[in-house]
Formats: C-alpha cells, structure tokens, sequence
C-alpha cells in the first residue's frame, strides 16, 4: 500500500508525541512492504534536495502561542496549507485530529479524490476547554472538536480514555489502537544491565515544560526529599514556556543543585541513554493522551510514578502497584511514593519486572500490524 501521514511538522524537525509517532509507525510499515511519505512544515533547507518520504508543506512556524498552548493561527495556516497536499498518487491518508481544522479540507479533498482518511485521536477534551482557552472560547472549541469527530472514513484512538469519549459523540464506531516504541532499540541505548546508582540522578522527568504538566508539582515534592537524598536528585529533559519559572521555583525550594534542567534534545537517545542509569521515572502530568514516555522508561526497566487526573490515560498504561505507583497531585504523597522507592529495593525490583514485560507488548511493529489491517480494510471497501 502507499500511505500518506498527515500532520503539522515532521521528525526531526520538530521532537512531539506525534512527530516521533509518526516516524516510527512509518518506518515499522517500510519494514512490513509499505511505501510511506510524510507531509508536514519543515525547518529551512541549505539546500533544495528532495527528502525522500517526506512532502514539504512550507517552513516550520508557529506552532505555540507565548503561553505554550496551540497557536489558532497556525492551526489556520495548517488548514489553509492543505488543499496543496497531493492524495492522488496513495491508496489511504491518515492524520492526527489535532489542530483539527486541517481535517475539514482533507477530507474533502480525500472525498474528491476517492480516497478512504483514517483519523488518528490522541486526545478528546470536552469539557476540558474551559480551563484551557476559557469559559466564553470554550463553546466554540468544543463545537469544533464535535464536528471533528464527526470526519474521516474510520477514526482510531490511542487509548480507551479517548475512545470511550469519542464513541460517545461520534456516530461511527472508533477502534483501539495504541502507540508504540521499539522495545529493543530502547533496551540498547538505555544499557539496562548496568549500575542504576551513581552515574546520573535517580529520578527523570521528559516532556514539555507546560502547566499541564505539573513539573511544580514534582519539584516541591523533591524539595521535601532532598535532605534525605543528597546530591542532585532530579533531570529535566524538555523546554517550553514555564522553563525559567520552574528553575526559580527549585532555586527558591533550595533544591536549584539538585536539579539538573537539560533543556531540549536532539534525538530520544540522549533520554534512554539517561532512563538506563536512572532508577524512577516521574509523570506528574494533569492530561495525558496515552504517555510514550512512561513506556519508554518502563521498556528501559524503570517503575513510574505518576499523579491522578481524570484527563489522563496513564492508568492504562501504567497501573498502579503493578508498573508502578499512581499517587493524588499533591507534594507529600507524590515524596512519599518517590521516596519508597528510593529505599526499598525488592518493591523497585518487582515493579521493574512487571514494567519490562507490560513494555514489551507495545512494541512498533505489533502496532503497525494493526494499523496495517485498518488500512487494508478501507482500502478494500473504496476499490470500486
């Protein structure tokens, strides 16, 4: 089959959730036969060379506003950038619900061109809006997101958080498909069999410094383990707009040398590298639409520890007292739960076992199988 994925940006360009998917899905579908091309905004070339497997949109701008939420501008652009993507030449078009406007002339042109689009949920917020864009924006989100649901030939979503949300406003049916890592490629760079003690802090965080994701949170909960713990005791992997009010804050809890900030990263690598020394995993994250680093780190042989929140679709994958230990967003429990398993070894090692076995069923090339099937079924029912 051809396949075009659909999104704002493409790997490397810019490093998100959907970005890495992206790639990752495309290459474990190369391995099983497939031709994959990704369409998206790229950074600027030196040069004017094609890039094999990838349909350039225009250059990459503008994708967050100053407060780190989702630019409506470059949601506009995206959309108004659509109508050039050339679907003639592939057999089905998936894409990402998110920005949402872009599915609207998509699917129109999928239509025009009697190509079936598969529509990949990551998240689906509702109510969620308010607290977000605010109560007098909200209606018109929302209204957006329904009608959203609403398109595409099929729609899958990556957790039964999603799902279950989605297959209440939707009229079609929505299927179950997770994201994935490739297990092994994470298992080498992270080294798993060596030390877990002395070469880098125990606990790490990876994700985007965004107020959803409660990374306060997790520095108050260190500063009240830090006098039991010495020496640094926390990496930040990860940049966005509250970066320097969270290296205020540890500086002003007293913790600012026990927490090492290492900002944005090239290439996953760098994150396994530091999971495989590390020994917890922390997630604090208010909304979570299914967690690629808590697998990661799990797939790397680490236990995780997360926060509750009723927008987050962690406990799927990580459940409490088996991968790990889900505590409420509040600083003492979350230092306790850290602070457990800093000390008791046989309890962080029957986690890590647990964490390495649930990590290994979602490696990539079992979920390109599933949505190699998703595929071969709409194209099937578009032959004419």
């Amino acid at each position: 089959m051809k396949i075009l994925l659909v999104y704002e940006t493409v790997y490397p360009d810019f490093i998100g959730g959907v970005e890495s998917r992206n790639h990752e899905l495309a290459a474990a579908l190369r391995r099983r036969g497939h031709e994959v091309t990704l369409a998206g905004f790229r950074k600027p070339r030196t040069d004017n060379s094609p890039s094999p497997g990838v349909q350039s949109l225009g250059e990459l701008a503008g994708l967050y506003n100053a407060a780190g939420q989702r630019s409506t501008m470059g949601a506009i652009r995206f959309a108004l950038t659509v109508p050039r993507i050339d679907v003639s030449g592939y057999d089905v078009v998936e894409t990402a619900n998110m920005p949402y406007l872009h599915i609207f002339p998509l699917a129109l042109k999928c239509a025009l061109a009697g190509k079936p689009l598969l529509v990949t949920w990551y998240e689906y917020w509702g109510d969620y809006w308010k607290g977000y864009v605010g109560r007098l924006k909200a209606p018109v989100y929302k209204a957006i997101e329904w009608c959203t649901g609403q398109v595409g030939t099929a729609v899958t979503a990556t957790s039964r958080l999603t799902q279950e949300r989605l297959a209440g406003q939707r009229r079609g049916g929505v299927e179950l498909v997770p994201c994935g890592i490739h297990v092994d490629e994470v298992r080498r760079a992270s080294a798993m069999d060596g030390p877990r003690a002395g070469r880098v802090p125990p606990l790490i965080y990876a994700g985007r410094l965004l107020r959803a994701k409660r990374v306060d949170l997790l520095l108050r909960a260190v500063a009240l383990i830090a006098p039991r713990h010495p020496g640094t005791l926390l990496t930040v992997f990860g940049d966005g707009p509250h970066k320097e009010e969270l290296v205020m804050l540890a500086e002003e809890l007293g913790i600012g040398t026990q927490v090492d900030f290492r900002g944005h990263v090239e290439t996953s690598e760098e994150v396994w590298r530091n999971l495989g020394q590390a020994r917890i995993a922390v997630q604090p994250s208010e909304r979570e639409g299914f967690g690629l680093f808590p697998l990661e780190a799990m797939a790397a042989g680490l236990p995780v520890v997360y926060c509750e929140s009723p927008e987050s679709a962690l406990p799927e994958l990580v459940r409490h007292g088996v991968e790990g230990i889900c505590t409420p967003p509040e600083p003492a429990s979350l230092a306790a739960a850290l602070d457990r398993l800093l000390t008791d070894d046989e309890e962080w090692r029957r986690l890590q076992r647990n964490a390495l076995e649930r990590a290994a069923g979602y490696d990539w090339d079992e979920v390109a199988r599933q949505v190699e099937a998703t595929c071969a079924r709409l194209v099937k029912a578009a032959a004419p």
